[in-house]
C-alpha cells in the first residue's frame, strides 16, 4: 500500500511539476501571459494587500468631502463614512483572495496579442518550450507562495479537514526568493521582447493573437 505524506514536499513538487510540464507543452508565449497576471496579482493582493485596502477604505471614507468639493459645499464639516471594507481579519483576507483570483482568471481565461495557439506534443521549437517550462515554474512558485500566505493568516480562525490543513500547511511561502525571483521573470521578459522587438506581435507556433476571450 502506498501512502503519501502531505505534509512533506508532495503537494509543493506536484505543482512544480504539473505547471513546469505544462509551460514544456503550452510554449512560452501562451504561458508568459499567465505567468505575467500571476505576477501583477501577487504584487498586489498579496504584497501590497493591507495597501489596497487601506486606499479602499480611505476613498470611501472621504467621498462626503470629494462631494463637498466637487458642489462647491463646505468640506471641513462633511462627516467622513465609516470604512467600506470591516477592520477585522476575515474581510481585508477575503478581497484579497478575490482580487488574486480574479487577476489570475484574467491570465487564464483572456487572449493576448502575444499569444499563439498552444504548441502541443513534446517535441519541436526547444527554445520556446524551455522558456514556457520556465515560466510554469514561476507561476507555481507565486501560487504556491500565495496560497501559502493567505492559508496561514486564515489557519488561526478556519476549521478545515485535517488532510487539507496538513496539505496547506506543508506549502512554503518562499518569502525570502519571491523578490529575486520576479525581478529574473521581469528581465527575462525584457530581454526576450528586446531580441524579437519586431516579432513580437508575429504569429509564432500557430495561430494568434487578437485579443479577447480564449475560445
Amino acid at each position: 500500500m502506498i501512502t503519501i505524506d502531505l505534509s512533506g514536499p508532495f503537494v509543493t513538487y506536484s505543482i512544480l511539476a504539473a505547471l513546469g510540464i505544462l509551460g514544456w507543452v503550452w510554449g512560452f508565449r501562451y504561458f508568459v501571459s499567465l505567468g505575467l497576471m500571476t505576477t501583477v496579482a501577487y504584487l498586489i493582493a498579496v504584497q501590497g494587500g493591507n495597501f489596497i485596502v487601506g486606499l479602499i477604505n480611505r476613498t470611501y471614507s472621504n467621498l462626503p468631502r470629494l462631494a463637498a468639493f466637487l458642489t462647491g459645499g463646505d468640506t471641513a464639516s462633511a462627516a467622513p463614512l465609516g470604512p467600506i471594507i470591516p477592520e477585522n481579519l476575515e474581510a481585508p483576507l477575503l478581497l484579497r483572495v478575490l482580487v488574486f483570483i480574479a487577476l489570475v482568471a484574467i491570465g487564464i481565461g483572456y487572449s493576448f496579442p502575444w499569444e499563439g495557439k498552444p504548441l502541443g506534443g513534446w517535441g519541436g521549437k526547444r527554445p520556446l518550450r524551455i522558456l514556457g517550462a520556465l515560466t510554469g515554474l514561476y507561476t507555481a512558485v507565486l501560487l504556491t507562495s500565495a496560497v501559502a500566505i493567505f492559508w496561514r493568516e486564515f489557519a488561526p480562525t478556519a476549521t478545515v479537514p485535517e488532510m487539507l490543513a496538513r496539505a496547506l500547511n506543508s506549502l512554503p511561502t518562499w518569502t525570502g526568493i519571491i523578490p529575486s525571483t520576479i525581478t529574473a521573470f521581469v528581465i527575462t521578459l525584457i530581454t526576450v521582447t528586446l531580441i524579437r522587438f519586431n516579432r513580437i506581435w508575429a504569429i509564432d507556433g500557430g495561430g494568434g493573437g487578437g485579443g479577447g476571450p480564449r475560445k
